[in-house]
Order: structure tokens, then C-alpha cells, then sequence
């Protein structure tokens, strides 16, 4: 039989573990990268083992210009990295759309095409506008020789701040295993770092990306 005493320190074992796990979650992100106002943090994902990207920007632009530019799908080739082409596929509502876009990949690599739908909510207590993004990769059949990217979501986060816009953009997205797990990870710095700096770019200064 166990005694009282057992029980009391067993359980003070499961709360002290409870709460190095908690803490261990908060602190999980790592930062990569803190450049030209731009600063990318990576974790462990919990959807398979491609890293989650997290990055941050001020842009001193209101937040409606940034919501234009992630609803005006004809501009994403000339600063979203890779896109080669973006549609929209169904207009759902003002606040709903379901977009495909092509994306170009170094030789011998196969193109990589993606479904996915956007779902816009702003929030008017805190002046705040989310938009959601997740892959639907059965909504069309495929599109010639390109790979189709099964899993993706992504969440925009756009706060008015001071007249200007605070930024943040969580990604994950798994391209099947075309590209080595190992590989794909090394780019989970750099390419949310381009796409912050290239719409930064092309948003303020109209230039597309190189």
C-alpha cells in the first residue's frame, strides 16, 4: 500500500515536470535570424519534421496596404520567392478565396504547385487582421508534371502599430519528401526572411524581387 507521503511527492513530481514541459513549449522558438528589421525563429514542428518558421517585421506602411498585397494574387510572382505564377480559383467571399500557385525549383527538381484556401478575419476591438492560409490539395487535379504540396499552413498576423504595421507570419509546409527533410530545413531561415524583404520591398518601393 502506498502512504500518503508517496502520493504528496508524486504528485509535486508531476506538477514539476507539467511545468518544465510548459516552459520548455514557450521557449521552443530559436532565433535565426535578426537582420535589416527582419527576425526569423525556427522550432521543432509538431505536424512532422519540417521546422516551423515564425518571422517579424515592422513595415511603416497601415495594414490595409499589406492586406492588399496579400489579396492581389497577379503581383505574388514579383516578390513572393519562387512563384512563378499565383490564380485565383474560387472567390468564396470578400473574405474567403481559394488561390493555386506554381512555384520554380533549382534542376532536377520537379515545379511545385499549391492549393490553398485564405481566410481573412479582422478583428476591430484590437485593430488586428489575421489571415489564415491551409492547403487543399484535392480541390483541382493536378497541374501538368508539377508536384502538388500536401501540407501547408500559414498565419498572417497584422496589428496597427503607431501608424505603421507590426508583421507576423507563421509557416509550415512539407513538399512530400521531393526535397530531403535535412535540406528543407536549411531553408527555413532564409526564405520567410526573403519573403518579408521582398514585400517590404515591393510594397514601399514597388521593386520586384531579383
Amino acid at each position: 500500500m502506498y502512504n500518503g507521503k508517496w502520493g504528496v511527492n508524486l504528485m509535486a513530481a508531476v506538477i514539476l515536470l507539467s511545468a518544465f514541459r510548459i516552459s520548455g513549449e514557450k521557449d521552443d522558438w530559436k532565433l535565426g535570424e535578426d537582420k535589416d528589421g527582419i527576425k526569423i525563429y525556427t522550432k521543432k514542428s509538431e505536424q512532422g519534421k519540417i521546422r516551423t518558421s515564425r518571422a517579424e517585421m515592422f513595415l511603416n506602411v497601415p495594414p490595409v496596404r499589406v492586406v492588399e498585397a496579400l489579396l492581389d494574387f497577379n503581383s505574388y510572382a514579383k516578390w513572393f520567392p519562387s512563384c512563378m505564377e499565383a490564380v485565383i480559383l474560387k472567390r468564396v467571399s470578400d473574405k474567403e478565396f481559394v488561390s493555386h500557385l506554381i512555384y520554380k525549383t533549382p534542376w532536377p527538381l520537379p515545379n511545385l504547385d499549391c492549393v490553398q484556401r485564405m481566410v481573412i478575419d479582422h478583428q476591430a476591438t484590437n485593430d488586428t487582421t489575421f489571415i489564415r492560409v491551409k492547403a487543399e490539395p484535392d480541390f483541382i487535379g493536378p497541374s501538368g508534371s508539377c508536384v502538388r504540396v500536401k501540407q501547408m499552413q500559414d498565419t498572417w498576423q497584422i496589428v496597427a502599430v503607431n501608424g505603421g504595421s507590426m508583421l507576423t507570419n507563421t509557416y509550415y509546409t512539407d513538399m512530400g519528401g521531393i526535397i530531403p527533410y535535412w535540406l528543407a530545413n536549411t531553408q527555413s531561415v532564409e526564405i520567410p526572411y526573403n519573403i518579408f524583404h521582398n514585400m517590404r520591398d515591393f510594397i514601399i518601393k514597388g521593386k520586384p524581387k531579383k
